[in-house]
């Protein structure tokens, strides 16, 4: 049997889904590779590969009446074919998975994250699965760093149901929506960030209890943090951070902010109190305001990128929006137009199968539509032209991009910045059009 049909074979047996660490196991295990090999390739602690594959290995012994190991799992199979009643649970289990991943009959417009049932979500492991894993360990910080509308928050719905089952304590703060004042000093800001978790705690928020202007904002954040929330808690505490690049441009706050949140991740590796919190950041570039290194959170912990759909990836997302003729390897051929236009951009690609779906369109008509005004990305193109309106030197940097026959170097500032709005891709210090949608459109509107 190939290992497909036994990977199929054991999640018609087994009640529960086999998990995608395990599944990762299995089939690296079925290549050869080492724990050792496993865990530098997918980030993983090997103790920890080791303590999943024990559990695998005794699973699959009880499944299959005979003792099943690391060494002995593709010698043991590979050459084995599948029984008649096996063969009948392949199929079922096939069929099982069809028809789960059909799209409900009113898809969601694409835009929002999306929620925990959403048959459009597109899994990128082993990226889900190591996020999840680090906000288990004691003081675990995750960065997860994407353009915008990459699925950052789609990742985080998951991250923080997965922190929910455990059970853990979880606080969520977009940096998107502050109050008036909240970003006036650096103060103001910290008495909010504080506030903002007690009360998502639903705990009393205490601040002039443990504020001291001698010993500053920072420190009394610190000191809130340790001797207020995570003292009355019983319970790891997962802090989420999304969309913490909005600080980026406010200085002095970001300079005092960010060296707390190092500090806390640090502390945690000798504090047994500062381990029950668990760092969630997120946020869509790299950080190009002026940070020590030694103070910067965005060079530790865990990082996740996410990256573009894959071509096999937008197949089998079209396929569960109910379109049958990207189906086979010449219907993936027939999505390589789209994946050029899209640059695999989750966002892009979801709202051109949205309308597939719905009929009325095809894709030679939505492509060649697509740059121009009445195309189905009009109003996405329109609002990243009105925002680059009031930044006249932003548009000249994108310009240079689009307008270029290849990569181009251009001031870090800019870079990050349209990296950040998802224009732009970054390879060492090249800057070029993260897709053909944006090169042909800025070319024709910029002035």
């Amino acid at each position: 049997m190939t290992l497909d049909e036994l990977v199929t074979l054991i999640q018609s047996q087994q009640q529960k889904k086999l998990s995608p660490v395990k599944e990762l196991i299995l089939r690296q295990a079925w290549e050869g590779l080492t724990y050792t090999t496993m865990a530098q390739s997918f980030h993983y602690e090997a103790d920890y590969l080791k303590k999943v594959a024990a559990e695998l290995w005794q699973s699959l012994s009880d499944i299959f009446g005979e003792p099943v190991n690391k060494t002995n799992i593709r010698t043991s199979f590979e050459s084995r074919p599948l029984s008649l009643l096996q063969n009948q649970l392949v199929e079922k289990q096939d069929r099982a998975a069809t028809a789960s991943s059909l799209p409900p009959l009113n898809p969601q417009f694409p835009g929002s994250a999306l929620p925990l049932n959403s048959a459009v979500y597109v899994s990128r492991p082993p990226l889900e699965e190591r996020a999840c894993h680090e906000i288990t360990r004691p003081g675990g910080l995750v960065r997860i760093k994407a353009p915008k509308r990459m699925g950052k928050s789609s990742l985080i719905i998951r991250m923080l149901a997965h922190a929910e089952e455990q059970p853990y304590q979880v606080v969520y703060l977009d940096f998107q929506s502050f109050s008036n004042g909240t970003l006036e000093s650096l103060t103001k800001f910290l008495r909010w960030f504080c506030s903002s978790i007690s009360r998502q705690l639903e705990m009393e928020p205490r601040l002039d209890d443990y504020w001291d202007a001698e010993i500053g904002s920072g420190m009394s954040c610190t000191l809130y943090l340790k001797r207020y929330v995570l003292a009355q808690l019983t319970r790891p505490l997962v802090l989420v951070l999304n969309e913490a690049d909005q600080l980026f441009t406010e200085t002095t706050i970001a300079q005092g902010f960010f060296p707390l949140l190092r500090s806390w991740h640090e502390e945690a590796k000798r504090l047994e109190l500062m381990q029950q919190l668990r760092l969630v950041v997120a946020y869509s570039t790299e950080a190009y305001i002026p940070l020590n290194v030694n103070q910067s959170p965005f060079n530790v912990g865990l990082p996740i990128k996410l990256p573009p759909f894959t071509l096999a990836q937008i197949q089998d997302l079209a396929l569960r929006y109910g379109i049958t003729w990207p189906d086979g390897e010449t219907g993936t051929q027939k999505l390589l137009p789209l994946q050029a236009m899209t640059g695999g951009h989750p966002y892009l690609v979801q709202l051109a199968l949205y309308h597939l779906c719905q009929g009325g369109v095809n894709l030679e008509q939505l492509l060649q539509d697509a740059p121009t005004l009445s195309g189905i990305y009009s109003d996405h193109l329109r609002n990243y032209l009105n925002n680059l309106q009031a930044r006249p030197e932003l548009i000249d940097a994108l310009k240079q991009v689009v307008t270029a026959e290849q990569s181009i170097t251009l001031t870090p500032k800019f870079a990050y910045e349209l990296h950040s709005m998802g224009l732009v891709t970054l390879k060492g210090n090249q800057v070029s059009p993260s897709c053909d949608l944006y090169r042909m459109y800025f070319r024709l509107q910029l002035p």
